[in-house]
């Protein structure tokens, strides 16, 4: 039973290490492209700054997207397209609402688009006449 309920928080995790990692890249970003004096912590006051940048914000989403997927395909213990295939509807329902509500819809696109090929990519990596 705990074995079906795995891919969770493989996912949960998978997600927030992403997360993690693009803050962590972008707090690099600001203590090596910031002019010193301009920044605090990771906050640049340059004129023109761009506190997370759109392009970030996109890696991050699709990034996350791929990894999330990939995760629950891992982890699943029946059918690896299946539970990939559900970790892309559910992701891709969470990326709608939250580029709906952001009033940002590209990077839900995008993830949506990076979540459909690391779908393909496991579809490939683990179909049945291979194994």
């Amino acid at each position: 039973m705990l074995r079906k309920l795995l891919p969770i928080p493989v996912a949960l995790s998978a997600w927030v290490a992403v997360l993690l990692g693009a803050l962590w890249f972008d707090a690099w970003r600001v203590r090596t492209f910031c002019p010193a004096g301009l920044r605090e912590g990771s906050v640049c006051y340059a004129e023109g700054w761009e506190i997370h940048p759109f392009w970030l914000v996109c890696l991050g989403a699709m990034l996350s997207a791929f990894a999330v997927v990939w995760a629950v395909a891992i982890s699943a213990a029946g059918d690896r397209n299946r539970a990939a295939s559900f970790a892309l509807v559910v992701g891709s329902v969470g990326a709608l609402v939250l580029g709906v509500a952001t009033q940002y819809p590209l990077p839900a696109i995008l993830a949506i688009t990076a979540g459909a090929g690391a779908l393909w990519s496991v579809r490939w990596f683990f179909r049945r006449d291979a194994n």
